[in-house]
C-alpha cells in the first residue's frame, strides 16, 4: 500500500508540476532529515525550472541521497542523467543505477531500460539473455512494453 501511495504522489506531482514553495520547503526539511522520497520530490523541483531555477548538479545529488535510501525512482533518475552524459565511465555506471532500480528496486521503466540497452547497445556487449530477463521483471511489474519485447525475443529465438 505504502509503494502505491508513492507512485501515486510521484505520479501526480511530476504530471501536474503543481510544487510551490510551502512544498519546496517542506520537501527540504523532509530530506534533511533522510526522508527519501522526500529527496526525490525536491530534485524533481530543481530539474524542473519552474519555481526555482533549474540546477541538475543539485537534483543529481538528491536522486544520489534518495537512492541511498532504497527510492528506485531515484535510482532510475540517476541512471538516466549519468547515462546521457559524454563520459564512458558515467554510461558504465549508469548501468549500476538502473541495475538497482530494476533487480532491487521493482521499477520496471528502469528493466526496459536495461533490457534495451542489453538488447540494442553500442557500447554493451549485446546479451539477449539478459535482455530478455531484464523485459521478463518488467512484464512481471505490469509494463506492457516489457512484455511485448519479452514477447519479440522470444519469438526471435531467445
Amino acid at each position: 500500500m505504502k509503494e502505491i501511495i508513492y507512485i501515486l504522489s510521484l505520479i501526480f506531482f511530476t504530471n501536474l508540476q503543481a510544487y510551490n514553495m510551502e512544498d519546496f520547503e517542506f520537501y527540504t526539511k523532509a530530506c534533511e532529515r533522510n526522508q527519501y522520497v522526500s529527496c526525490s520530490h525536491l530534485a524533481i523541483i530543481y530539474e524542473q525550472d519552474k519555481l526555482i531555477k533549474q540546477d541538475m548538479k543539485k537534483a543529481e545529488k538528491l536522486y544520489i541521497k534518495a537512492c541511498g535510501g532504497n527510492d528506485a525512482f531515484a535510482c532510475h533518475n540517476v541512471a538516466v542523467i549519468y547515462s546521457k552524459s559524454d563520459k564512458p565511465t558515467l554510461k558504465n555506471i549508469s548501468l549500476k543505477f538502473y541495475e538497482k532500480a530494476c533487480i532491487e528496486g521493482e521499477y520496471a521503466k528502469s528493466c526496459l531500460y536495461l533490457g534495451r540497452l542489453y538488447r540494442d547497445s553500442h557500447t554493451l556487449e549485446r546479451d539477449y539473455k539478459k535482455a530478455k530477463k531484464m523485459f521478463a521483471i518488467a512484464c512481471e511489474a505490469n509494463d506492457y512494453l516489457g512484455c511485448k519485447e519479452e514477447r519479440i525475443l522470444k519469438e526471435a529465438g531467445y
